[in-house]
């Protein structure tokens, strides 16, 4: 029997490799890493995703750009984009900012969008001298300190607080006068919205690394409702993080004001909006830039920072490797931005 045994192996021995190759490809093919996926996204034209109520015709394209993200992938995934010029891995934990899990990841991601779309209602309703109603709402868990013991009591990023021991706490301001008077080690059941549900968290207090204070141990920033005079609608609920606000903001300043700012050029761009009118900075601009290529875009608003230039440094490396054809101009605010398309010869 033992000569039978080793005969039918000797006879199968190409069959048997085969299968337990197969095996271990469907095994590869099938197991998620913990490592982030980035590349080119997309360069879309923000005016279907912006309603005013006020029509406008515009030449040429305002473009909003994107970065693609693949969270989890497999190994030839993985391998693939180590060889590319045009992707890049990161762990999943860099990625993601240490954020507690890809839920808080994401809803912190919404956030942004949401956050940008309202500092983008004002940020132009401001460069038009126009009233606009503000509300506060909550207050967002931007970032939880490596200090911080709220997470072990069910805090994470992402979590919007409106309330402490069931008192309101609508602003940084309310939430921090309502803890003044604790000391570290006191709890306090914090609830408010997580995504589309929401949530209630017993938390422990901490002295705060900086000064005497009392805190829960995490950045934040008060959420804001606002409200136009204009029935303005954004169609952004595909997208996540507040890159789209500079391209959102010249979209609404251009129909309400009746105005096509592209001169009949493709103007992509990214950059975060704050209310003041300041572009901030932001990440994956080389993915952008090759998605605004790809679409043939005249020219590229780069966020620029006289205090950091990663990003124009980043831009400017990215269109010399890669050969991209679109022109690269530094914007620091909303107006520096405005006045550039506004000096643009229309195109022939």
């Amino acid at each position: 029997m033992a000569v039978m045994k080793k005969s039918w192996m000797r006879r199968h021995w190409l069959t048997l490799l085969s299968g337990v190759l197969v095996v271990l490809f469907v095994a590869a093919y099938l197991k998620p890493w913990p490592y982030m996926l980035y590349g080119p996204g997309s360069a879309e034209p923000v005016h279907p995703r912006v309603e005013t109520g006020h029509k406008l015709e515009e030449k040429g394209q305002l473009l909003f750009t994107t970065v693609s993200t693949y969270s989890n992938p497999n190994i030839f995934s993985i391998i693939y984009a180590r060889i590319s010029k045009r992707m890049d891995v990161k762990p999943e934990s860099e990625a993601t900012g240490g954020a507690t899990n890809m839920e808080a990841y994401r809803n912190l991601l919404a956030w942004m969008r949401d956050s940008s779309e309202a500092n983008a209602l004002l940020a132009a309703y401001t460069a038009m001298k126009k009233p606009i109603d503000v509300q506060e709402q909550g207050v967002i868990v931007y970032a939880l300190l490596p200090e911080s013991k709220a997470r072990e009591g069910g805090l994470q990023e992402g979590d919007i607080i409106n309330a402490v021991d069931g008192t309101a706490a609508k602003t940084v301001t309310e939430l921090s006068g309502f803890l003044q008077n604790k000391k570290a080690g006191d709890k306090v059941t914090v609830s408010g919205t997580r995504g589309e549900k929401t949530f209630k968290a017993t938390v422990e207090l901490i002295k705060m690394p900086s000064g005497d204070r009392i805190g829960i141990g995490f950045q934040n920033e008060t959420v804001l409702k606002v409200t136009a005079p204009d029935p303005v609608k954004f169609d952004f609920a595909d997208t996540g993080g507040p890159s789209a606000g500079l391209m959102m903001t010249l979209e609404i300043i251009a129909q309400l004001n009746g105005e096509d700012l592209t001169r009949g050029y493709n103007i992509a761009g990214t950059g975060t909006i704050s209310a003041d009118g300041t572009v901030g900075l932001i990440g994956g601009i080389n993915y952008k830039l090759m998605a605004a290529d790809r679409e043939k875009a005249d020219y590229f608003l780069v966020p620029y920072n006289a205090k950091n230039s990663s990003n124009w440094d980043l831009a400017q490396k990215t269109v010399k490797d890669l050969k991209l054809k679109p022109k690269l101009v530094k914007v620091s605010t909303l107006q520096e931005a405005l006045d550039f398309l506004r000096k643009l010869d229309p195109k022939a």
